[in-house]
This record gives C-alpha cells, structure tokens and sequence, in this order.
C-alpha cells in the first residue's frame, strides 16, 4: 500500500480521463492520495474529490505563485473556509523565486501569516521552496517555534539544508524527479535522508518519471519512485512502502484501508 503524499487530480490536466487516472492508482496500489489546494478554487475542489473518493485527503493553501492575488478579505474567506471544512492540511505554501509573478516580500508575508493560521488551527504544513532556501527557513524557524508540524514536499536542495529542516522537526518528501538523469546530487540526498522521516509524491501532473518524461504523470507512477528508490538504498520495496506510508499516515491523520 502506497500513499501519494502530493498530487494535484482536481486540476485540469486530468479533465478528459480522471475515473480511469484514479482506477489506475488503485490498481497499482497507491491506495490513498492527499490532493493539493493552491488557491481559493483549487481547495474547493481538492474538497469536493475528498467528498466523492474515501481514499482521498484535501488540503488548502495559498501557492506562492497566487500570494499577489489574495486580499485581505480573502484571507478572512480562506480562514472561514478553513475552519468549516478542514483540510487535513494547510499547503502547499511557501516561497518561488524563479517562477512566481508575486513579489518576493508579499510571497514571506503571505506565507508567514498561512504559518500563523496552521498554528491556531493545529494543523500541519505542506511547504513549497524553489531557489529560496535561506527565507523558507528564517520564517519557519521565526513561526513554527515548536508549535508546527510540517514537510517541505518536493525537496530539491543538499543535504546540508536537509539537516536544517530535519532539525525543525518537519519531513520531507521526494518525488519521481529524483529519477532524472540529470539529479545525481539530489538523488545522494534521498538516498541518505532517514528512512522515518520522508514520504513519497507524485507531485501530478508535473515531474513525471525519467522513463516518462515530458509526458503527464499521475499517481500510478508512485510505484516506480518506490522501485527506484528502494533499489538505490537497497533496501526491499516493503521495508519503504511500510515505513513512508506509516509517516504519512501518522502526519495527515489519515484512515487507511486495511
């Protein structure tokens, strides 16, 4: 049984084929699947599959891309929808300094203050960090203060900043891009990073596996990343599956199929 920590089935991507998309996942026993908001219209339907599917999980967040995007009476909307239909998580939030059109000073004060809600809801983060390592840290470290729980998805930087977040007491979780031929460094990450403290993404419809790349990918290509990944710490594929799929368990809250 695996659980694919991040993926995004409610986007449009997966319009023309969905029921056959999560049939596969199912097949290939990726029996849970935590969908992720981004945005106001994403987390209502990020909800509405959790409502629909059993197995799935919501969360709700503000991706850095759309921190410009949000007023200050959007956020007393998000906080209502947050606390009338909670999400298993708040995410994925955080900081992009290579693609967002948001300034980088609203994306830490946007990011600061979706920090501040998880805290006074008690809920986890998902946290997004592209090429904005030392600001990523410097709020966590300034907001979590103990008092958050957390995991830094799609992790993409060395080891060194692996230790600094293990250090926060937050997760972190890899996705097929570990697969690239070109991601030997981050690769040598994911193979040395505690085994109880990862979790497995798809990250769908991005980062499809090597032997796919360039094409959509979806939850059933959670299994490859467990096969790879596995194999690269030689370990046996049960003794990963068993363990990342406990942590996610444990750290979204979630009811699991026997």
């Amino acid at each position: 049984m695996l659980v694919d920590t991040h993926c995004h089935l409610h986007f449009d991507a997966f319009d023309p084929d969905r029921e056959a998309v999560i049939q596969r996942a199912l097949d290939f026993g990726v029996k849970s699947l935590v969908n992720v908001g981004t945005d106001p219209k994403t987390n209502r339907q990020a909800l509405e599959l959790s409502r629909t599917y059993p197995f799935m999980a919501a969360t709700a967040g503000l991706h850095p891309h759309h921190a410009h995007e949000i007023s200050e009476e959007g956020f007393k909307d998000f906080e209502t929808f947050v606390t009338q239909n909670p999400p298993v998580a708040i995410g994925e939030i955080g900081l992009d300094y290579v693609k967002s059109q948001s300034p980088p000073e609203t994306q830490k004060t946007t990011f600061a203050r979706m920090l501040d809600l998880a805290a006074r809801r008690n809920l986890p983060v998902i946290v997004h960090s592209r090429e904005a390592f030392e600001d990523t840290l410097a709020i966590l470290r300034s907001e979590a203060r103990g008092k958050l729980r957390g995991v830094m998805h799609c992790f993409s930087y060395d080891r060194d900043a692996l230790k600094k977040v293990l250090d926060l007491g937050f997760l972190v979780s890899f996705t097929c891009n570990v697969t690239f031929k070109n991601a030997s460094a981050l690769l040598e990450v994911a193979r040395t990073a505690p085994l109880d403290r990862i979790m497995l993404e798809t990250d769908s419809p991005y980062l499809a596996p090597q032997i796919y790349r360039g094409k959509r990918n979806e939850p059933c290509c959670l299994t490859h990343l467990a096969d790879f990944l596995s194999e690269e710490r030689g370990i046996e594929r049960t003794v990963l599956e068993e363990t990342t799929t406990r942590t996610a368990a444990e750290f979204f809250g979630l009811s699991l199929p026997s």
